[in-house]
Parts: structure tokens; sequence; C-alpha cells
């Protein structure tokens, strides 16, 4: 797999203009993916659309679509049919997490093309940038929780922020709409046998642009990952 690995970057989008010009820029400059596509949110602004057309005609290996439902995990769903590699990864389109680490990915990647590779804020210090103190014990104790559920040595469960084999993605049977999409990224996986190594990164304060993850939405995340963990195997994939 190795002669024919493939590498497509997703990038989902809503308001993003500067960032996402800088995060393209980044990723872009490793000469590391095969194509790059972006995912526009139907609410996504006017100023966003017109930032990704300017990118897309300048760069011949980029394409948009508007995601043809609403929420983060019908854009993640979209952009999982819509890739040509045998790899993807959806990197934030705000330029939330340090490209830095990107080079280092694709390198473990393509040696390991049957795993996962995964970012960790928690392997280096002074990776949670813009955190507060409390958020971050939250965080800490959480991975420490998931670790112990799901018997596996990850340090940091819950970033999204992966390389991963497209074929693997298409089998499983997805759920969420919206941010609760995002743990089934990591645990759905994990439950299904593959295989993680995780990379450390810096995540960065938002720059552009606002979350629109609500208290709710936080609280549905921690349901879905407890839901996971009691599916049985077989309902974790298209059958």
């Amino acid at each position: 797999m190795k002669d024919e690995y493939r590498l497509s970057v997703v990038f989902c989008a809503v308001d993003e203009t500067y960032s996402l010009i800088d995060t393209h820029k980044k990723i872009s400059s490793f000469a590391l993916a095969d194509e790059y596509i972006f995912i526009l949110s139907k609410k996504a602004t006017e100023g966003c659309i017109e930032t990704v057309r300017n990118i897309c005609e300048k760069n011949s290996n980029c394409s948009f679509r508007f995601q043809s439902g609403a929420g983060l995990g019908n854009a993640i769903r979209d952009g999982i049919r819509a890739v040509s590699g045998t790899h993807m990864i959806v990197w934030p389109a705000d330029d939330g997490m340090d490209t830095s680490a990107f080079p280092e990915m694709v390198r473990l990647s393509k040696e390991n093309p049957e795993k996962i590779i995964s970012v960790s804020r928690w392997l280096e210090d002074g990776c949670f940038e813009g955190y507060g103190r409390v958020r971050k014990i939250i965080n800490y104790f959480s991975q420490k929780l998931f670790a112990l559920l799901y018997n596996a040595k990850l340090t940091d469960f819950t970033n999204p922020t992966q390389i991963a084999p497209v074929n693997v993605y298409r089998k499983i049977k997805w759920q969420g709409e919206r941010f609760d999409f995002v743990p089934e990224m990591t645990f759905k996986p994990l439950r299904l046998g593959c295989e993680f190594t995780e990379v450390p990164c810096k995540y960065q304060k938002r720059q552009e642009g606002s979350s629109n993850t609500v208290i709710t939405e936080l609280i549905k995340y921690y349901f879905v990952i407890f839901k996971i963990r009691c599916m049985d195997e077989s309902d974790l994939t298209v059958k």
C-alpha cells in the first residue's frame, strides 16, 4: 500500500477567512497531500465562500462543495464520501492545531498505513494554549477515564485530528450529525480494533470565528462515548 498511498485533506468551513488561508498555506507548503477538499456549511458566510473559491481557483488539487445536511457530522460524512485518497485527515479550518505536527503524522501513516495516526495535546508540555485551568483539569481526568473504559493507551481521545485509512471510515456506521459525531471518529475505530499512534501537537487558540458548540452538545458527547462502549460490534459497521 505504501506505493499507492494518497492523502486527502478535508477542511470543514463555516465563517473562516484569513485563518483558512493560513491553514491551507501551511499544510500545502509541505507538499505531502494529493488533494484538498473544502466542505462548506449551508450557513457559510459570503466571506468564507469567496475565500474558498479563491483558494481553489489558484490550486488545481483543490475542490469545494456545500454539505448535504446541517452540522459538523454531516460535513465530515460528505468529506469521507468525496475523497479519492487511500487516507484522509480532517484538519481544523480555523488554524486550531499546530501544523508543524503534520509531516510527522504523514511519515508515520506511510510507514504504518493500516494504523490511525492521531494528535495528542498531552505528550508534551504547553500544548493547551487558551485553555482555562478548570477546563484543562476536566480534560485530563476525562482522558484517564476513557483510557480505563476502553482499555486503551491513548492520551488524547477527544481530538479527532487524525490520518485514517479511508476504507476504515467508510465501513463505519456513523450516527451523529453535529458535534456528537466527533467522539465516533476515535471510539468506533477503537472498538473495531484499529491501532493508533499519537503525535504531539499543540492546540492553538481560535483566531477567527466563534465556536458553535453549546453545553448540551458537550454533555451529549460523553453519552455518545459510553454508548459506543456498550454497542455490539456488529452495530458499528455498515451492513
